[in-house]
């Protein structure tokens, strides 16, 4: 189980995975959201830009960090509209947990 997404950082690039690299998270515009939640659960927003500058709206994604310290997507990438929206989402599933 994990407290901060600082730990979920630590123990994904000590097991070999890339998923928090700065090259990675610069081609998906991505955005780590403060808070880990039932110890494993964290959101990233992500937004399309193209290379003549138009954007697209940022989009919520859950994950899920497993001990090893791989991460999955919950549900759907880009799945939320807003990041309350998929703070409600991650209530439920600690709910069913």
């Amino acid at each position: 189980m994990f407290r901060t997404i600082t730990e979920i950082k630590e123990k994904n690039k000590e097991s070999g995975y890339s998923f928090f690299e700065k090259d990675t998270m610069k081609f998906f515009n991505s955005k780590i959201h403060r808070g880990v939640y039932g110890g494993k659960y964290f959101i990233t927003s992500e937004q399309f830009v193209s290379s003549r500058g138009h954007s697209e709206p940022r989009m919520y994604t859950i994950r899920k960090a497993h001990p090893d310290g791989a991460i999955d997507t919950v549900d759907s990438f880009q799945r939320f509209d807003s990041l309350a929206e998929a703070k409600r989402h991650i209530r439920l599933f600690l709910l069913e947990d």
